[in-house]
């Protein structure tokens, strides 16, 4: 008797729930019979363009979505320069939504008289008309279109920008960057041009020792006097003074 009751009491839940997936199997072939793409949406960039993006996506205005290959979609737009990634998304009006992350510049790669961006990944970037960055200019490597930098050099210098961006005074303090064999990791200040040895790793203490000396000592000392100070060991900070 008890497992009739149940059962019983079961078959409204069990018939609601047949329907519920009844109207969502007819929606879909409705969804799949009648809805069409018929615009391209992309958030806000900074760097590309709208219309860059969707001429990349080449979208057919018209193609029902299950025959919309969005994995190709996303191959052509990420090609764009500054597009580092792209998420697909088919809204229910059938309208095609972009979502694309930009890439950002860390430093200015400076060689000769040739100038590009990178990025925290080692991809060079075009410098482009009205959209320049106030970012540190990085000298030792080549300034041209061509393949991602990889070397466990530019690892150092990628730590230490990220690293000296999030801590903020190193990122505003700092104008050039090298990467040198023997010092690791080198920048020049803002003021006067001072040489500042930053060695490899622990960056952030490093920068924290930085501000620190910059406060304690230069603001009461001035700049003009330094020539270099060395960052590289944790427990002192060593001058040279002119």
């Amino acid at each position: 008797m008890n497992n009739q009751g149940s059962n019983k009491s079961l078959l409204p839940w069990i018939t609601t729930v047949l329907m519920v997936t009844g109207i969502a199997v007819l929606a879909a072939l409705y969804w799949n019979r009648n809805v069409t793409v018929q615009d391209v949406q992309v958030n806000s960039l900074y760097y590309t363009d709208y219309e860059q993006v969707k001429q990349a996506a080449d979208i057919p205005m018209g193609i029902k979505p299950d025959s919309l290959n969005l994995d190709a979609v996303v191959q052509r737009v990420e090609k764009l320069d500054y597009v580092r990634s792209v998420k697909p998304y088919i809204e229910p009006s059938g309208d095609l939504r972009l979502t694309v992350a930009e890439r950002q510049p860390i430093a200015l790669l400076v060689n000769g008289s040739d100038r590009l961006y990178v990025d925290a990944e080692g991809v060079r970037l075009p410098i482009l008309d009205g959209k320049t960055q106030d970012v540190p200019l990085l000298y030792g490597y080549s300034a041209t279109s061509g393949d991602t930098i990889k070397t466990e050099e530019f690892v150092q210098v990628r730590d230490f920008l990220m690293r000296a961006k999030i801590d903020g005074f190193g990122w505003t303090t700092i104008s050039e960057v090298v990467y040198d064999e023997t010092d690791g990791v080198v920048a020049l200040s803002h003021e006067n041009g001072v040489k500042l040895l930053f060695g490899r790793n622990d960056f952030q203490t490093k920068l924290e020792n930085w501000k620190a000396f910059y406060t304690d000592v230069i603001k009461v000392k001035g700049i003009q006097s330094m020539r270099q100070v060395d960052l590289r060991f944790t427990n002192q900070v060593v001058t040279r003074e002119i």
